[in-house]
């Protein structure tokens, strides 16, 4: 068993992970649009944003406040991302 987030920590996390979500997308953008998207730049912002995206959605799943178990399809869902 985890010891989860308190409340208060979960919602500024949340919100710490949209903050970098949107800057990630800039980022991401403008790579693609600088470097093209098929450069490595480009590749590895979008892997970065896919990444961030992921974590930003398990939390959101995440009851604050409530012990949280390892679950073997977060597991499979990094490693899909990882390797994108």
């Amino acid at each position: 068993m985890h010891y989860p987030l308190s409340r208060e920590e979960h919602t500024a996390m949340v919100r710490y992970l949209a903050s970098i979500r949107k800057q990630l997308q800039d980022t991401s953008d403008l790579f693609s649009t600088r470097y093209g998207k098929a450069s490595t730049l480009a590749e590895i912002a979008i892997k970065s944003l896919v990444c961030v995206t992921l974590l930003e959605h398990e939390l959101l799943m995440a009851e604050p406040g409530e012990p949280v178990e390892p679950d073997q399809s977060t597991s499979s869902v990094e490693a899909t991302a990882v390797s994108a």
